[in-house]
């Protein structure tokens, strides 16, 4: 090779040279160029060609053109090549620093639901430009001067500079006499101390006699029932009281011949007229302690349409032989509805009326026989719910129980087997 072979040579070696790394610094590819994006803004606050496109932060893609249209401006994004914008992405324009090169800052959604397809349209949110920030900042100002102009109308005021003279005068007084009175009752504290553990040591004794005493309470109160035995007591009291007043009063009544003196004569008619009333309220007493009746029961019932079960207490107080009262709970720890009814019993039929099921309404129980009962509820006047209940005695005590709910309304109509025990 001659010698101007060799400069040729070297000459379109370094031509060849030069031309990669312009087209290598330019970003020119002869592949695939990424996918366009076109993103409609109000306003680009000086965005160019050029600028750089970020995703979450990270640079993919540059803004290939901005140009003006109807809508605002749109701008142009050529996305680097397998980069994929998630549709709902949120676009933005962003500058770095405060006078630094516009770019678009793209968000993602928090879920993915598909990607932007090529020469997807999007619109972009409006950047807060320096002019708004302007007008945001002079409101601001303007506020504050009316604050401050507030502020020296009220200070500037003789009586109320004088007025904070006077509390930061008081204040001072306040806090002087604070540290004389911490320093007295620390006087105290050191020279009484003795008495201060006495005192401490007497509340540690009261409270252990409180805490006794209120054991013995609890107990007491667990013993009130004692199975009967607390009503019998009562029952035998109040007979002796009675016993003992009828006693007073055949002593006042044979003595009241035998007295002369009028006072004495006068005592002894008082004597016996509280004697008669003191007997009075003894019999009164015995008659309604004698009377009153009461009788638990629970009971479990399963629903096959439902597929639930429902537990429910209640408790029969009878006051008289023919007056009584129900207090209850059905369906406990579901909807726990209250039942509070007072009735009267006649030869077969029981009459109800009050809360059945947290409604008004009205009952009826009859016996049919000596082991079979049924009962008809009727309740709620806004909504009339319409209840049938039978129950068969098995057992002392124990009973087989049917129930159907909402029996006037075919579509709402429930059915519940169960046992109900009695105490």
């Amino acid at each position: 090779m001659n010698t101007e072979a060799k400069v040729g040579a070297v000459t379109l070696a370094g031509l060849i040279l030069l031309g990669g790394m312009i087209v290598y610094l330019s970003g020119f590819s002869f592949g695939e160029k990424g996918s366009p994006i076109k993103a409609v803004f109000g306003q680009v606050s000086g965005l160019k060609s050029g600028n750089i496109v970020r995703y979450a932060g990270v640079e993919i893609g540059k803004v290939a053109n901005v140009r003006v249209v109807p809508e605002g401006v749109t701008a142009e994004i050529i996305l680097n090549p397998g980069i994929k914008v998630p549709k709902g992405s949120r676009f933005t324009i962003g500058s770095d620093g405060l006078l630094g090169e516009k770019y678009i800052n793209i968000v993602p959604p928090r879920e993915v639901d598909g990607f932007l397809a090529p020469n997807e349209q999007v619109y972009g949110e409006n950047p807060q430009g320096l002019d708004e920030l302007m007008v945001s900042a002079n409101q601001v100002l303007a506020e504050v001067q009316t604050l401050v102009k507030a502020l020296n109308d009220v200070i500037g005021d003789e009586k109320v500079r004088a007025a904070l003279k006077e509390s930061a005068f008081n204040t001072r007084d306040i806090t002087a006499n604070l540290k004389s009175l911490t320093a007295t009752l620390a006087d105290l504290a050191s020279e009484n101390q003795g008495d201060v553990t006495a005192i401490v040591a007497n509340l540690k004794a009261m409270s252990v006699s409180l805490k006794d005493t209120a054991a013995r309470v609890d107990t007491m109160i667990a013993d009130v029932g004692n199975n009967g035995q607390t009503a019998k007591d009562l029952r035998e009291t109040i007979g002796a009281i009675k016993q003992t007043s009828s006693r007073v009063e055949k002593m006042a009544a044979s003595l009241e011949g035998v007295v002369t003196d009028p006072e004495t004569a006068k005592n002894l008619r008082e004597t016996l007229r509280n004697t008669r009333d003191a007997s009075a309220k003894a019999n009164k007493m015995l008659d309604k302690v004698g009377s009153i009746k009461t009788e638990a029961s629970v009971e479990t019932l399963y629903s096959s349409d439902t597929d639930k079960y429902r537990n429910s207490a209640s408790v029969k107080v009878n006051t008289s032989p023919t007056d009584f009262a129900i207090i209850g709970v059905n369906d406990i720890g579901e909807s726990s509805k209250t039942n509070f009814q007072l009735g009267k019993s006649n030869a077969n039929i029981d009459q109800r009326y009050g809360i059945i099921d947290n409604k008004v309404g009205i009952g009826v129980d009859a016996k049919l026989g000596s082991q079979l009962r049924m009962s008809l509820d009727v309740y709620d006047p806004n909504d009339v719910q319409v209840k049938l209940r039978t129950q068969y005695q098995v057992a002392p005590n124990t009973f087989i129980v049917g129930e159907s709910d909402n029996v006037n309304k075919r579509d709402e109509r429930t059915s519940f087997f169960g046992v109900r025990k009695a105490f």
